[in-house]
């Protein structure tokens, strides 16, 4: 059984109920409709029950037995205002709620913060942007989380040898020049994700341009090795070192000739930390497009329950893996 089917059992095993927010989009219904039946999660779509219905029918997909809840259901909405009011963990007033909760990602993070849903996906019709919001405003952050991240895993069919070699990279999703508190947050969440994912011990690696001091002591060489010393004092349980070029990072000859040192992570590195976003984004899609790999995520850390942002581009089989691995994330709450 390979890594995404094992996903598949985990998340049947203690089904969760997931919201959609995005409920008239094609391949949010497909996936939704065959998730639903294939016992992986109980789905929950929010949006108008006429449209959705209605588009459901015209894209084949059958949504018969999964509930809708709509954004105009006025006594639904004040009850799950009242049930957050009362909440000792809500982060915005029943005001600011109630202004914005006729948007079903609004709405969808409402319930998901009460508990009335365990998880919310969106991302194809909705901005990152727009979403993170969204979460941050209504479910708020983990406690002693500086920052919300996204965590992209790779599943790569071969690697320097390896076989099916599992990294994770972050963060290409959020923050965009990471200060160095945001950084080791980065770290310390992308290691806990991705062991709870994976079910494989992290070893972290914090990217540079320069392996321990190779290429100067420049200011965002200095900037990652204060992440680093950060993150290790936070969690001295985790394996987390660095400044690591990429290739002192993930292959074991590289790393012994370059790291002059005992490490745990040189050479061996499973979770890369790179410097901001545009370098996690550049190298998370060359080697997703460049390499025999599957992709999955980003999965969103950092918030106090799972959410999970797709990309624009996704299609029903991705859809359907993103579905299942939220489902997982939602079980470690």
């Amino acid at each position: 059984m390979g890594f995404i089917e094992k996903i598949y059992e985990q998340a049947k095993a203690d089904r969760k109920t997931i919201a959609v927010p995005e409920s008239t989009n094609e391949v949010m219904l497909k996936t939704s409709a065959k998730v639903h039946a294939d016992g992986i999660c109980t789905i929950v779509l929010v949006g108008d029950p006429e449209a959705v219905t209605t588009k459901a029918s015209e894209v084949g997909a059958d949504i018969t037995g999964i509930r809708i809840v709509d954004p105009a259901d006025e006594e639904y909405k004040n009850m799950l205002l009242d049930k957050y009011e009362a909440s000792p963990k809500k982060v915005m007033g029943r005001k600011f709620v109630g202004k914005r909760i006729g948007d079903p990602v609004y709405l969808a993070t409402l319930m998901e913060a009460v508990g009335e849903v365990d998880a919310t996906i969106a991302g194809i019709d909705t901005t990152t942007y727009e979403f993170v919001l969204a979460a941050n405003s209504i479910i708020g952050m983990a406690p002693g989380c500086v920052t919300a991240s996204g965590l992209q895993i790779l599943e790569l069919e071969e690697f320097q040898g390896e076989k099916d070699k599992f990294i994770g990279i972050s963060d290409g999703a959020i923050n965009v020049e990471p200060t160095i508190e945001q950084h080791a947050g980065i770290a310390i969440a992308s290691c806990d994700t991705f062991k709870a994912i994976t079910g494989i011990e992290a070893k972290c690696a914090f990217l540079s341009y320069s392996t321990d001091g190779s290429g100067g002591m420049s200011a965002p060489v200095k900037k990652v090795r204060s992440a680093v010393e950060l993150a290790q004092e936070l969690r001295p349980d985790l394996a987390i070192d660095g400044e690591f070029q990429f290739d002192a990072a993930m292959l074991p000859r590289v790393g012994e000739k370059k790291v002059k040192r005992e490490s745990k992570v040189a050479g061996h590195a499973n979770v890369l930390i790179t410097p901001d976003a545009a370098c996690c984004n550049i190298c998370g899609k060359a080697i997703q497009f460049s390499a025999k790999c599957k992709s999955y995520g980003p999965l969103y850390q950092g918030f106090r329950l799972p959410i999970l942002d797709c990309s624009r581009g996704m299609d029903e089989v991705i859809a359907y893996d993103n579905i299942a691995l939220l489902c997982v994330q939602a079980q470690a709450v």
